[in-house]
């Protein structure tokens, strides 16, 4: 039975989608034709496409709003970013009500990326500023939820950071940049700071 005979003959989807309760909004939400080329575009590692509408799940540690912000990130193409939209969308809406604060901050980390893809269309850039200070209003929480789970494992780098530092430093807000890049080192996620706190205050000087 292929993928539109089984959605024709029942609106109840297993896998993944059907384990989160998301079947409904699966079925409204994406065409026939999007929903057969989101399964065979997904294709994680040790799994495949189906796991998304097939079989029986009775647990996972991963969590709706995981799944879906992971899910997104395999349509940044330019062709599939609407996909993407949708996905992040919904994400965003869980993300309200549940999902950790890692969660999130992975939410507006993919949030922010897909639409600096489409900064050239009007209105995309500001949304992929609002994406990162999003991620950069849970840094703090983040930070602590990062320590707790990997222990004595340095924080790793921070897209929100460091994208709108590239926007600010690019737009001539050197000072903005600066503060950004402060709050980052002082929170300690891995980045360049000190070199780009340097090169603005130049540049600042210069203006």
């Amino acid at each position: 039975m292929g993928l539109l005979d089984f959605f024709s003959k029942s609106n109840k989807a297993k896998g993944l989608i059907g384990y989160f309760g998301l079947e409904n909004w699966w079925i409204s939400e994406f065409s026939d034709e999007e929903r057969r080329h989101i399964t065979e575009t997904f294709q994680p590692l040790g799994s495949s496409g189906d796991s998304l509408t097939s079989g029986d799940i009775s647990y996972t540690s991963q969590t709706a709003v995981g799944l879906l912000q992971n899910l997104a990130g395999w349509f940044s193409k330019e062709k599939d970013r609407p996909i993407a939209y949708k996905l992040m969308k919904k994400a965003e809406e869980l993300a309200e009500t549940e999902g950790s604060v890692l969660d999130a901050h992975f939410l507006y980390g993919q949030k922010l990326a897909v639409y600096y893809k489409d900064r050239e269309t009007p209105g995309c850039l500001e949304k992929a500023i609002d994406a990162c200070k999003q991620q950069i209003d849970l840094a703090e929480k983040a930070a602590k939820a990062f320590r707790r789970e990997y222990k004595d494992s340095p924080l790793p780098s921070h897209k929100g950071y460091q994208q709108l530092a590239i926007i600010f430093e690019k737009q001539g807000k050197f000072d903005e940049t600066i503060e950004l890049c402060r709050n980052a080192d002082r929170q300690g996620w891995a980045g360049d700071w000190e070199k780009r706190i340097e090169r603005c205050r130049k540049k600042a000087t210069k203006a």
